[in-house]
């Protein structure tokens, strides 16, 4: 029996397969180990995973994460799934890994992850070959929840939005200027806040403003992370996340414009990993 594990800052979606049989799909928080160290790990996923888990005789663990890009970060992330299920199997691996076996599996190109954050890389079918570094929210994380989130909140909190916009926001949040600005330095993790504006600017999508800042925030992507790799226009480019699912038919104005070739674009790199692993 395998667990497999994708996880993003927000969320993880956690798959458990016999063979080529589905058992079952459970979602949980995101555990970045940024975020949380050692025991606290062990301890969220304990309490969130294990009640909900309807099988515990697992062979391996395949765990694709956010932050498990480092030998300090896997090892944390294996010892807390260790204390959990001492008895298997574990291999860590970065969320972008996961993306790219998901997305393209065997094949050449570039997969990108567009959801809370967001990243990027160069596929040779086996490997990622070159990555653009994602430096987070405060200093990149183009094209992400978060980044697209920010520019929102920037505009209507600078005056910049459309009134119909700021007084929408403002009434959709129970919020008001200085609520806001007390929210964000006062929180510990603020991207959840900023990829939460995301969903309000899903549901505003018609508004010509909202749009605007969604497909500026997908021009930076391309600008600041495909255009870095050389000959992007040769490779197909496949997206996973939940910001490339919903404003889909956006994303793929902006990647038309730049004449990127798009393939596959999944909200939840699971299936993918499901069917990658299910086959082997």
């Amino acid at each position: 029996m395998i667990l497999i594990a994708d996880s993003g800052s927000t969320k993880t979606s956690w798959l458990l397969l016999s063979g080529t049989e589905k058992l079952q799909i459970i979602h949980t928080s995101g555990y970045n180990p940024y975020y949380y160290k050692g025991q606290e790990l062990a301890e969220l996923i304990k309490n969130e995973l294990l009640p909900q888990l309807n099988y515990t005789n697992i062979q391996k663990i395949h765990f694709y994460g956010s932050g498990c890009s480092s030998d300090t970060n896997c090892t944390m992330v294996k010892s807390a799934l260790l204390q959990i299920f001492p008895n298997s199997l574990v291999e860590i691996n970065h969320d972008l890994t996961g993306a790219a076996v998901a997305l393209l599996k065997n094949e050449k190109g570039i997969a990108c992850i567009l959801g809370t954050g967001s990243n990027s890389c160069l596929w040779d079918g086996q490997n990622i070959t070159h990555n653009v570094p994602s430096v987070g929210y405060l200093l990149g994380d183009e094209g992400s929840g978060t980044y697209i989130g920010m520019k929102i909140l920037k505009g209507i909190l600078e005056d910049k939005a459309p009134d119909i916009i700021k007084t929408r926001f403002y009434k959709y949040y129970n919020l008001d200027f200085e609520k806001i600005l007390t929210n964000i330095y006062s929180d510990e993790e603020p991207n959840r806040f900023f990829a939460g504006i995301s969903k309000f600017a899903n549901e505003n999508i018609h508004n010509d403003w909202i749009r605007s800042c969604v497909k500026n925030s997908f021009k930076d992507f391309i600008t600041n992370q495909l255009m870095m790799y050389s000959n992007y226009k040769n490779h197909k480019v496949c997206f996973t996340g939940s910001i490339a699912y919903y404003f889909k038919d956006l994303l793929l104005d902006v990647c038309s414009d730049y004449q990127i070739k798009t393939g596959l674009i999944l909200k939840n790199p699971i299936e993918g990993l499901f069917t990658y692993h299910s086959l082997k």
